[in-house]
């Protein structure tokens, strides 16, 4: 079993290298809005002033991490489990001797490690900024903090994309609704702008959805030094979103499957 693991692992990294066109886009949609937000805010906010309790170098900080952490979560397996779905390919992943879900796991583990790969020389350049320009104070339990962040971003993104994904087992184009997801995880997520900037009584509202694990979360806790109490406190919360999106994702990928059987034959 953990052959086939690594096996689709290795096929999803070498899918990736050996599309140049890949590596440029995903180059682009990494570096480009990093460049232009910490330019934006470089402009905007002069030192002293502060947007939502961000200063100038915090909030250039927090967009540039946004941006590199959802290269390494965001992967668009709604998007290909669509196709998949609709093309007939799916039959084909079915026979394979492991889950539908295991499967899109660990090819999604693939293409991130293929992504940490190409941004790595880019990550050790923006820290040797940071640190050379005492940006921020990274201490080795925030590290171990960030990283266990990522990672359960990963596997919160995975179920609750898999999920949406599923809806293409009952209706025949999902692109408009992928679309509007895209929109509303982006704004919800604290991508586009910080959370903390909305109106307390919404920003309470919009901590208590697992979104905001996806982006802001993660690198909030760096950029805003989150203690011990409130880093573990909001980790409990998304293991909760975590077991019961994945409870979740059981039922509808059942029934999707069932669903799909009876189409196929």
């Amino acid at each position: 079993m953990i052959k086939s693991y690594l096996s689709i692992i290795k096929i999803s990294l070498k899918s990736i290298f050996a599309n140049r066109s890949s590596i440029v886009i995903l180059l682009l949609q990494a570096l480009i809005p990093s460049l232009v937000m910490f330019y934006l805010w470089s402009v905007i906010l002069k030192d002293g002033q502060t947007v939502g309790g961000f200063n100038k170098s915090q909030l250039i900080i927090y967009y540039l991490g946004v941006n590199l952490i959802n290269s390494f979560v965001w992967y668009a397996i709604d998007w290909e489990l669509n196709d998949d779905i609709h093309s007939g390919e799916l039959s084909n992943i079915i026979h394979r001797p492991i889950s539908i879900q295991s499967y899109y796991f660990f090819k999604m583990i693939g293409d991130r490690l293929a992504n940490l790969l190409m941004l790595l020389p880019f990550l050790l350049i923006g820290l040797a900024f940071i640190i050379g320009k005492n940006l921020l104070i990274v201490s080795f339990l925030k590290a171990i903090e960030l990283i266990v962040s990522i990672i359960l971003a990963m596997v919160l993104w995975f179920l609750f994309s898999y999920i949406i994904g599923c809806a293409a087992y009952w209706f025949n184009n999902l692109f408009f609704v992928l679309l509007v997801k895209e929109v509303v995880v982006n704004l919800l997520s604290g991508y586009y702008f910080p959370l903390e900037i909305l109106p307390n009584r919404l920003l309470q509202v919009f901590k208590v959805l697992p979104f905001q694990y996806f982006s802001s979360f993660p690198i909030d806790t760096l950029v805003k030094n989150l203690s011990l109490s409130i880093w573990a406190k909001n980790t409990l919360i998304e293991f909760i979103w975590i077991v019961a999106l994945s409870m979740l994702l059981e039922i509808v990928n059942k029934k999707g499957l069932q669903k799909y059987s009876d189409v196929m034959g």
